[in-house]
Protein backbone atom coordinates (compact mmCIF):
# COMPACT_ATOMS: atom_id res chain seq x y z
CA UNK A 1 0.00 0.00 0.00
CA UNK A 2 1.57 3.36 -0.89
CA UNK A 3 1.40 5.91 1.43
CA UNK A 4 -1.16 8.12 -0.32
CA UNK A 5 -3.42 5.15 -0.06
CA UNK A 6 -2.58 4.97 3.97
CA UNK A 7 -3.13 8.23 4.18
CA UNK A 8 -6.59 8.43 2.93
CA UNK A 9 -7.90 5.65 4.45
CA UNK A 10 -6.63 7.01 7.40
CA UNK A 11 -8.59 10.26 6.67
CA UNK A 12 -11.70 8.44 6.51
CA UNK A 13 -11.20 6.14 9.69
CA UNK A 14 -10.44 9.25 11.42
CA UNK A 15 -13.07 11.12 10.25
CA UNK A 16 -15.46 8.59 10.49
CA UNK A 17 -14.69 6.77 13.55
CA UNK A 18 -15.04 3.27 11.33
CA UNK A 19 -12.21 1.18 11.62
CA UNK A 20 -12.79 -1.57 8.17
CA UNK A 21 -12.39 0.65 5.83
CA UNK A 22 -10.18 -0.43 3.04
CA UNK A 23 -9.56 0.64 -0.88
CA UNK A 24 -12.53 -1.63 -1.75
CA UNK A 25 -14.55 0.31 0.65
CA UNK A 26 -18.17 2.11 -0.58
CA UNK A 27 -17.64 4.92 1.72
CA UNK A 28 -21.68 6.05 0.65
CA UNK A 29 -23.12 2.50 2.01
CA UNK A 30 -26.24 2.81 4.25
CA UNK A 31 -23.89 0.28 6.56
CA UNK A 32 -21.89 3.53 7.36
CA UNK A 33 -24.65 5.44 8.24
CA UNK A 34 -23.09 8.49 6.32
CA UNK A 35 -26.24 10.29 5.96
CA UNK A 36 -27.04 14.09 4.62
CA UNK A 37 -25.49 16.70 6.22
CA UNK A 38 -22.51 14.52 7.77
CA UNK A 39 -22.07 13.28 4.47
CA UNK A 40 -21.63 16.65 2.45
CA UNK A 41 -19.55 17.97 5.77
CA UNK A 42 -17.05 14.79 5.21
CA UNK A 43 -16.55 15.30 1.70
CA UNK A 44 -16.05 18.80 1.86
CA UNK A 45 -13.50 18.21 4.24
CA UNK A 46 -12.00 15.84 1.90
CA UNK A 47 -11.64 17.80 -1.12
CA UNK A 48 -10.78 20.99 0.52
CA UNK A 49 -8.09 19.44 2.44
CA UNK A 50 -6.37 17.75 -0.88
CA UNK A 51 -7.30 20.60 -2.48
CA UNK A 52 -9.51 18.96 -5.14
CA UNK A 53 -11.96 21.07 -7.50
CA UNK A 54 -15.18 19.45 -6.67
CA UNK A 55 -17.62 21.68 -8.56
CA UNK A 56 -19.20 18.81 -10.12
CA UNK A 57 -19.40 16.16 -7.78
CA UNK A 58 -23.15 15.66 -5.78
CA UNK A 59 -22.93 14.35 -2.93
CA UNK A 60 -26.94 12.40 -3.09
CA UNK A 61 -25.66 10.54 -5.98
CA UNK A 62 -23.49 8.78 -3.53
CA UNK A 63 -24.72 9.41 0.16
CA UNK A 64 -28.57 8.72 1.59
CA UNK A 65 -30.47 11.23 2.23
CA UNK A 66 -33.58 9.60 5.01
CA UNK A 67 -36.91 10.74 4.77
CA UNK A 68 -37.20 12.33 8.32
CA UNK A 69 -40.84 13.79 7.86
CA UNK A 70 -43.54 12.99 10.43
CA UNK A 71 -45.16 10.75 8.68
CA UNK A 72 -42.39 8.62 7.79
CA UNK A 73 -40.91 8.26 11.65
CA UNK A 74 -44.93 7.46 12.63
CA UNK A 75 -45.04 4.94 10.43
CA UNK A 76 -42.16 3.42 11.25
CA UNK A 77 -42.57 3.51 14.79
CA UNK A 78 -45.57 2.21 14.16
CA UNK A 79 -44.56 -0.72 12.09
CA UNK A 80 -41.36 -0.99 13.07
CA UNK A 81 -40.33 -2.05 9.58
CA UNK A 82 -36.62 -1.46 8.69
CA UNK A 83 -36.36 1.31 5.93
CA UNK A 84 -35.73 0.64 2.78
CA UNK A 85 -33.07 3.05 1.00
CA UNK A 86 -32.29 3.87 -2.84
CA UNK A 87 -29.55 2.22 -4.38
CA UNK A 88 -26.43 4.48 -4.70
CA UNK A 89 -23.87 4.56 -6.98
CA UNK A 90 -20.84 3.20 -5.23
CA UNK A 91 -17.92 5.61 -4.30
CA UNK A 92 -14.81 3.62 -3.15
CA UNK A 93 -11.70 4.91 -1.18
CA UNK A 94 -9.98 3.25 -4.43
CA UNK A 95 -12.08 5.98 -6.74
CA UNK A 96 -11.36 9.09 -4.07
CA UNK A 97 -7.40 7.94 -4.12
CA UNK A 98 -7.64 8.65 -8.22
CA UNK A 99 -9.18 11.93 -7.63
CA UNK A 100 -6.85 13.21 -5.07
CA UNK A 101 -4.09 12.18 -7.89
CA UNK A 102 -5.88 14.33 -10.64
CA UNK A 103 -7.01 16.98 -8.41
CA UNK A 104 -10.22 17.52 -9.50
CA UNK A 105 -13.94 15.53 -9.01
CA UNK A 106 -14.66 12.73 -11.74
CA UNK A 107 -17.62 10.13 -11.62
CA UNK A 108 -16.44 6.39 -10.81
CA UNK A 109 -16.35 4.53 -14.38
Amino acid sequence: MTQLETEIINFFKSSTGLKNIDLDTNIGSEEYKIFDLDAENLMETFFKKYNINYSNFTVSKYFIYPDYSWKSLIFFRFFFNKVKYPLKSKLTIKHLIEVVKKKEWFDPT
